[in-house]
């Protein structure tokens, strides 16, 4: 069976068994060890082994459980990926080789249902939600610039690799009080443990490179990964819909530290740098002339986690981040926009069984963001500064509860306090999981989250009070031989959204919480990795709708980035003779509105539905006897014309007609194309 759970009991030794079952484990433990296998729906397996420095080889078999229901998992609102749970819908593979994800958790992620794909914009919206309502945390803690920076119509992308983690919870509502400052989901991010062994890795591609190093000793390892890519020679060969001063070029470098620490401590420590920089001619339509956006943007990330073993069963989590952006964007010669921001936190948790039926989690976490922001202009009445620093204080407390062996339950409650608008708030969550046969089950899911206003409306006025959404979610599953089909129906309402006549209108008095809102819909999805042999396909869908008053609308509209169809599909298929992975995705969105002021100033007209087909290949070799991975990635094959809206002037030219252009891609098509060499043997995914 593989995805088996091996380890020594009451310690962090342990793997998990592949795909033919078999596993090898590798440990400097000493003396009278026990020995720990389980699978779901199989009867937990222990052995005690005496350990004397020689190689053990044992062979084991599984009892199936008879006539059990199986455990109740709560799943309202939640997916699952990587390889460290068994109710994962996607694998680290999957986000690895993902057709059309191009390496980008984000992108990956964009193919479950729930999500809008808004291709000039980036990032997860989901649920109605915009990009800013979902939020990233890595091994627990707040990951505040999770993407890269934003230049008008140019999507962003993730800042982080897929093969840092081993696993990734993505929650579409309803989530955990565990995390909060987020209206719609959350993306948590589980960084990979002690590794297996050493590793030195090379990848070269078409858009640049990128180099990894994992050293590791007895109880320590560390590594490191850099990251270089430069548009230009793509740009070349592609046609461009962005005008490029300078194309696209980024440097990254991770730094990962991990050390046990006693018989079950582990210290994870992580240093993240990133560099952009662009420049692009972005049209003024009222001007009838380019206008040059220069972008750099310089990132730092740092967060140290310590988990440990409190007594036989309960766990103790704390951590500590800190974050620094530096953005500089230059407009013309006329004027430059120079942000700085810092952001920390603190957090500390406990969880752990109260009886065998009742688990607790506990914790309390203080985040800090200062931001400094000037525009100076050549115009000394245009030049204005901006600061606020605003701390948060939470704690929080969960409680699952399995009241009968069908049925389980989750409460919980977050309390918050937020200094700079004066604000004490208290979310409730709740969640309720019913096993209707041993491989179904139906789930109900409540909550209501808080958001602090952004940022770029807090600079004008700081008293704004924090957004509100409230969850109310349904969801089916059946889970049996390696298919998954869910079902999931949600309502969500806004409230206390941020309102103003314009953006960038410096009085504080055109900024209130007047806006409201809601969001409605389905999400369906089917995975089978059984009927095919070698085969492997899924398929999500979304019908939304949803509707607001906010930011400078005149009435309520449904938001531009809203497609009411979403269809994703993805197959994949291993072709054993040639060792390769072919990939295939399809993507469908629905037309979007769009306000035309030609027409009206309140009803929308809509885009053409956008079709996306993408392949993808990555074929296994050796090269001088090194393990080595070629690949290539191409989107839209067919080259279909996408349209996401239309850009108006503000006012109207000399024939009373408002000036327009499409929003388009940055490109029509994008491929990549490159090698990974493993100088150490193969990659672990």
């Amino acid at each position: 069976m593989p995805g088996a759970n091996i380890y020594f009991k009451g310690t962090f030794e342990g793997t998990t068994s592949d795909t033919s079952g078999t596993f090898s484990l590798t440990t400097k433990l000493k003396g009278e060890r026990i020995l720990i296998i389980s699978f779901m729906g199989y009867e937990s397996y222990s052995q005690s082994l005496e350990l004397k420095n020689v190689p053990i080889i044992i062979d084991i078999t599984l009892k199936e459980i008879k006539k059990d229901l199986g455990e109740v998992v709560i799943t309202v609102g939640t997916f699952a990926a990587g390889d460290e749970t068994k109710s994962a819908v996607l694998s680290t593979l999957d986000m690895a080789t993902g057709s059309g994800g191009f390496g980008d958790i984000i992108s990956v992620i964009s193919s479950l249902p729930g999500t809008s794909n808004a291709g000039e914009e980036g990032g997860l919206m989901v649920r109605g939600g915009e990009r800013y309502e979902t939020a990233t945390f890595i091994d627990g803690m707040a990951a505040d610039n999770a993407f890269t920076a934003k230049l008008p119509n140019v999507p962003v992308r993730g800042r982080f690799s897929p093969m840092l983690f081993r696993g990734t919870v993505f929650s579409t509502g309803g989530y955990s009080a565990e995390y909060g400052q987020a209206l719609s989901s959350v993306l948590i991010l589980n960084s990979i443990g002690m590794p297996h062994k050493n590793e030195m890795n090379m990848t070269a591609h078409s858009a640049g490179l990128n180099f990894s190093s994992t050293k590791k000793w007895d109880r320590t390892s560390f590594s490191s990964t850099t990251g270089y890519t430069n548009m230009l020679p793509m740009y070349s060969i592609l046609t461009s819909n962005i005008k490029w001063q300078h194309a696209p070029e980024t440097f990254s470098e991770n730094l990962v530290f991990r050390q046990k620490i006693g018989p079950n401590g582990m210290l994870k420590a992580m240093g993240a740098y990133g560099y952009d920089h662009s420049a692009m001619y972005y049209s003024n339509l009222d001007a009838g002339e380019d206008v040059l956006y220069k972008l750099k943007n310089h990132n730092y990330y740092a967060i140290a986690t310590y988990k440990d073993q409190l007594g036989e069963e309960w766990i103790i989590h704390s951590g500590i981040t800190f974050g620094y952006d530096d953005l500089n964007i230059g407009i013309d010669d006329t004027a430059t926009l120079v942000q700085y921001k810092k952001t920390g936190e603190l957090k500390l948790s406990v969880s752990g069984p109260v009886s065998n039926k009742i688990s607790l989690n506990i914790g309390a976490n203080l985040t800090m963001k200062i931001l400094n922001q000037n525009y100076i202009s050549l115009f000394a009445e245009d030049a204005l500064a901006t600061d606020f620093m605003s701390p948060i204080g939470t704690v929080y407390a969960e409680t699952e509860i399995k009241l009968t062996k069908r049925i389980s339950s989750r409460i919980g409650a977050r309390f918050e306090t937020l200094t700079l608008s004066n604000e004490a708030y208290l979310s409730p969550r709740l969640a309720l999981a019913y096993k209707t046969s041993k491989f179904s089950q139906v789930s109900l899911g409540y909550g209501q989250f808080y958001q602090q206003a952004q940022d770029d409306y807090l600079m004008y006025n700081n008293s704004l009070k924090s957004e509100k959404a409230e969850h109310f979610i349904a969801n089916f599953q059946y889970r049996r031989n390696s298919r998954i089909f869910r079902i999931e129906a949600y309502y969500k309402t806004y409230n206390k959204l941020v309102k103003y006549n314009s953006l960038y209108a410096i009085e504080a008095s055109t900024y209130n919480n007047d806006g409201n809102g809601y969001a409605q819909g389905v999400d369906l999805f089917f995975r089978d990795t059984k009927t095919m042999k070698n085969g492997d396909f899924w398929v999500s869908y979304s019908l939304m709708n949803s509707e607001r008053d906010y930011r400078d609308y005149r009435t309520v509209l449904t938001p531009s980035y809203i497609s009411r169809h979403n269809l994703s599909i993805a197959y994949k298929h291993y072709i054993e003779f040639t060792d390769s992975f072919l990939s295939m995705g399809y993507t469908f969105s629905s037309g979007r509105p769009y306000i035309d002021p030609n027409v009206s100033i309140v009803v929308q007209e809509k885009t053409k539905a956008c079709h996306d087909l993408g392949f993808s290949i990555f074929h296994f070799t050796e090269i001088f006897g090194k393990f080595t991975m070629l690949f290539a990635q191409v989107t839209n094959v067919f080259g279909t014309n996408h349209i996401y809206g239309y850009r108006f002037a503000s006012t109207p030219d000399g024939t009373g007609i408002y000036r327009s252009e499409p929003i388009l891609p940055v490109s029509k098509r994008f491929f990549l194309a490159g090698i990974h060499l493993s100088f150490t043997g193969k990659t672990e995914m």
